[in-house]
This record gives C-alpha cells, sequence and structure tokens, in this order.
C-alpha cells in the first residue's frame, strides 16, 4: 500500500467505518492488510472482518461485483466467508464522504494454513473448491459480465516502471515480452474468466482440514491455470530455506493433491499445465512491484533474512530467465 494512502487512514475514518456495521470499536484488532486496511471485531456477539479500501484501489461497483461473486460461489457450494450488511443494509458504505469504501465479513475460526506442513486432504480440499470456482466461472461467461479488471490492469503491474529503481529496467523489460506472450494466448469460456486471482496459504482457511476460502479483493479476468501458477508460487519455499530435491517433493506434493482435488470439479488441459511456469513468473512480477512499492528500503539493514533473501531469488530468476520450480506440471 501506498503510503499517503496510509496517512490518509485516520481513526476517525477506521471509527466511522466501525460504527457503520455496528462493530464495537474497543474491539478491533488490525489484521495487517496488504492492500487495504483490515480489522478484526466484534458485533454484538458476533466475529466479523472490517475492511477499509481507498477509492483509488477499487470503486464502489468493483466492489459491489467482488460480493456478487463471493455470493454466486457461496449458493453453489464454494466454502467462501459471507459479505455482511451495514445497519443500512448496505454491503457497501461510502466513508470520509466517499474517500474510502467499508465492508464487512464473516469472521472463520480457521487458522491460515502453513506453507509445506498441511495434509493431503487439505491441499486436496484446495483444489476442489478452486476447480469449482473455475466451473462455476464458466457458467457465469455466459450470462454476465462483472465489473472486475482484466488481468493486465493489475496495479502493480501497471505502475511497475514507477515503482523500480532505474537499474532495474531489465525487469520492465522482461515483463513487456511476457505480457506480450501472453497477450496472445487463445480466450474462451473454457479458459479465462473470473478468478480468486490471490490464492495464497493466507486466503484459505484450514478448518478441521476443510478450506474456507477468503479475500477476493483480488479477482480478476484471467485464465483459469493462473490460479493454479499463484497458489503454487506461495507454497514452494524459497530455496534459502528449502533447496534441492527436497524443495522439489514439496511443490509435488502440493501440486499433485491440489489437481487431484480439482479434477473432480474441473477439466484443465495439459497445454494449459504447461504454461504454469509463465503464470509463475507473471506472479513473481507482481511482487517485486509490491516489494518496491511497499518497503522500505532506507529500512534496508532492518529487513529479515526472509525478505532480503526472496528479493534476491526472484531479481536473479528474472534476469537470467531462471524458472521458479524445475518441475513438468503435465499430468
Amino acid at each position: 500500500m501506498e503510503k499517503h494512502i496510509k496517512e490518509l487512514f485516520t481513526q476517525k475514518v477506521l471509527n466511522e467505518a466501525a460504527q457503520k456495521f455496528n462493530i464495537n470499536q474497543s474491539s478491533l484488532k488490525d489484521l495487517e492488510g496488504f492492500q487495504n486496511f483490515v480489522y478484526f471485531g466484534k458485533s454484538d456477539d458476533r466475529s466479523v472482518v472490517l475492511r477499509v479500501t481507498h477509492q483509488s484501489h477499487r470503486t464502489e461497483e468493483e466492489i459491489l461485483s467482488e460480493i456478487e461473486f463471493m455470493n454466486y460461489l457461496l449458493n453453489n457450494s464454494v466454502s467462501v466467508s459471507k459479505a455482511l450488511p451495514s445497519i443500512h443494509g448496505k454491503l457497501v458504505e461510502r466513508i470520509s464522504d466517499g474517500e474510502f469504501y467499508a465492508t464487512s465479513f464473516e469472521y472463520s475460526s480457521g487458522r491460515n494454513a502453513r506453507i509445506a506442513e498441511e495434509s493431503n486432504v487439505f491441499y486436496q480440499r484446495v483444489g476442489s473448491y478452486t476447480g469449482r470456482t473455475h466451473n462455476l466461472s464458466k457458467q457465469l461467461n455466459l450470462t454476465k459480465e462483472l465489473k472486475r479488471r482484466q488481468w493486465y490492469n493489475k496495479e502493480l503491474l501497471i505502475n511497475m516502471k514507477e515503482y523500480l529503481p532505474a537499474e532495474l529496467s531489465y525487469v520492465i523489460d522482461k515483463y513487456d515480452i511476457l505480457k506480450k506472450e501472453l497477450s496472445n494466448l487463445p480466450k474462451n469460456t473454457d479458459s479465462y474468466g473470473i478468478i480468486h486471482g490471490d490464492l495464497n496459504h493466507g486466503n484459505y482457511l484450514n478448518v478441521d482440514d476443510d478450506v474456507v476460502l477468503i479475500d477476493f479483493d483480488e479477482a480478476e479476468y484471467s485464465w483459469f491455470v493462473s490460479d493454479i501458477a499463484i497458489p503454487l508460487f506461495y507454497e514452494i519455499p524459497i530455496p534459502w530455506v528449502v533447496d534441492g530435491q527436497r524443495r522439489i517433493e514439496i511443490a509435488k506434493r502440493y501440486y499433485y493433491n491440489f489437481m487431484d482435488g480439482y479434477v473432480k470439479e474441473n477439466t484443465m488441459d495439459n497445454a494449459w499445465l504447461k504454461r504454469i511456469s509463465e503464470f509463475i513468473n507473471l506472479r513473481q512480477f507482481g511482487v517485486v512491484s509490491a516489494i518496491y512499492r511497499s518497503y522500505n528500503f532506507d529500512n534496508y539493514n532492518n529487513w529479515s533474512d526472509w525478505d532480503k533473501e526472496a528479493l534476491k531469488f526472484y531479481l536473479n530468476n528474472i534476469e537470467h530467465d531462471i524458472p521458479y520450480i524445475d518441475m513438468d506440471f503435465c499430468r
């Protein structure tokens, strides 16, 4: 999140948002959202999540479309968090004269998934819900178009040139090449539609080995295979943590179990699975952009070792065209 937006978000804005959703202000706890301001809170005896979004990040229409998509999935047996109405019966409330938008969701008692530590059953269920989401998205394509952005309009990709220093111009050049290649891929009902867009261990919760999908803020129109590549990107440890054969074993266990669940709900041709590496690379570009947008490089010496090593790893992959993981994704 940009520094100037953080400065605009005052206690007064937070209090107004909480009041409109009948959330006890003293119960609010910061959940440290990355793109939005996200809080845990209590509405009477109910645990809820309050999300406040700056108008530069999403329009009211885009947020309503996000919620419409989530409700559509929820009504068709996909386990997602439910949006809750305000005291005025609205799913989206304007805050601070429309500078911010507030929404609220049910709070799940589940915990964030742990990288490489969950059961095979859990990973299969993540894949199953993802496959069902894509199958439902195909049906939605035929009847309605939601007001969500196309994959190339993601803020981190559009503004990458602004965020990165001049010495990383090669990153921009490499992204432009990838963008051109992806733009030439076919788009049809079976391959392209609205997806979650940010599936990762923080956005699917473990509830006794079942799954709750949360945070559809990045829902976008893209290829379905992107929703397979993105969780892989996050589930595979960087080599500084785990290297060699063990890293490949972790990747394979997640991927094979995920796909075992996925194919029970949706079909994915091998021609698309062969492109997983490209979509992992696309996410890698977005993460590099996010780091340069949001991290304080003046405080680099106080970064965690993981953050330092991850950035080195990503930039080296991009500069030298090294695959994020060397494995065959075809089944």
